[in-house]
């Protein structure tokens, strides 16, 4: 009987432990499973790519980007924005809800901006899509040559001019003036600001016996509205015997073109006259010193909703 039960305590022990073992494992087992979700969870994007119809992020009112705060009308559920809620009673009736989840759906929903293959890897928020595209430094701009068929950034024209015409642009420092010498049988030459890498286009144009020099900056549409950002002074002046000096000078507002349909006028806007007696040859040698306009007081924005023009649908 002893030896009995001796073994039947051994066979007892051995399956309490057995069942010990198997809640351990089944522990373990669920600790791993919740570091795993864990894991899985932080490792989860933020964000996300998605594809929708873009008239859902448009008012059906005016058609235009949707912006917060977004509304929607009682009697149909057309969502409509801020300017069109009154207005819509003459469809079927005012839209007195506030979409508080669309505001921040239209918030967030953003698109990469079209200069991407130009440079620009910003993602903008939908309705501010139009705004970044005027003021983008990627934005696209034409070759000024005849019959050049380039379209690119700004940085891309610098390297197609030395690449493909064989005209290295000339960099200088702001608030200086440089020597340069340019060949008149080419009408167009570039020069970079070293500060902020800006381009600008000198003119070379024939008038009359002598030539017309111009300057001026290329800078996106949305920029060239804000006026002129620099002052140039061009000058040439030959000195001889002890009263023989001539000089001619001309300082202006540097005017801005964004070369975004064609090349502008050879001599557009305020230009240089030099008579053909200062000129060496083919080479015509200027002094050329650009400074930067100081950037006027900023005005406060208006929180108050300005009305929007309404676009037609096509």
């Amino acid at each position: 009987m002893k030896e009995g039960e001796s073994r039947g305590k051994r066979a007892g022990a051995e399956e309490v432990k057995s069942e010990s073992e198997k809640g351990e494992v089944t522990m373990q087992d669920e600790g791993e499973a919740v570091d795993a979700l864990v894991a899985a969870e932080s490792m989860a994007p933020t964000q996300i790519d998605v594809r929708m119809d873009v008239t859902l992020l448009h008012c059906q009112g005016c058609f235009l980007p949707l912006k917060p705060p977004v509304f929607k009308c009682d009697a149909v559920g057309h969502v409509v924005c801020y300017y069109c809620r009154a207005g819509h009673r003459a469809v079927c009736s005012r839209a007195n809800t506030h979409c508080g989840q669309l505001d921040k759906v239209v918030g967030a929903a953003k698109v990469p901006c079209p200069y991407k293959g130009f440079g620009c890897d910003r993602y903008v928020v939908f309705h501010e899509a139009a705004d970044h595209q005027r003021v983008c430094q990627c934005a696209s701009c034409t070759c000024p040559e005849s019959g050049c068929a380039f379209v690119g950034s700004r940085a891309m024209l610098v390297n197609h001019f030395a690449a493909d015409h064989q005209r290295p642009a000339v960099t200088l420092r702001y608030g200086r003036s440089w020597s340069l010498s340019f060949s008149l049988s080419h009408g167009w030459h570039l020069l970079v600001g070293e500060e902020d890498c800006s381009v600008f286009l000198v003119s070379l144009c024939p008038l009359g016996a002598g030539t017309a020099v111009s300057l001026m900056c290329v800078r996106p549409d949305g920029e060239a509205e804000t006026g002129p950002r620099f002052w140039c002074k061009l000058s040439i002046e030959r000195r001889g015997g002890d009263k023989d000096y001539d000089l001619v000078l001309m300082a202006s507002p540097v005017i801005s073109n964004a070369l975004s349909t064609c090349a502008p006028a050879l001599g557009q806007g305020m230009f240089l006259v030099v008579p053909q007696e200062l000129l060496s040859g083919d080479t015509l040698t200027l002094s050329v010193r650009i400074d930067l306009i100081p950037p006027a007081a900023v005005a406060p924005k208006s929180t108050t909703p300005q009305a929007r023009a309404p676009r037609r649908m096509q």
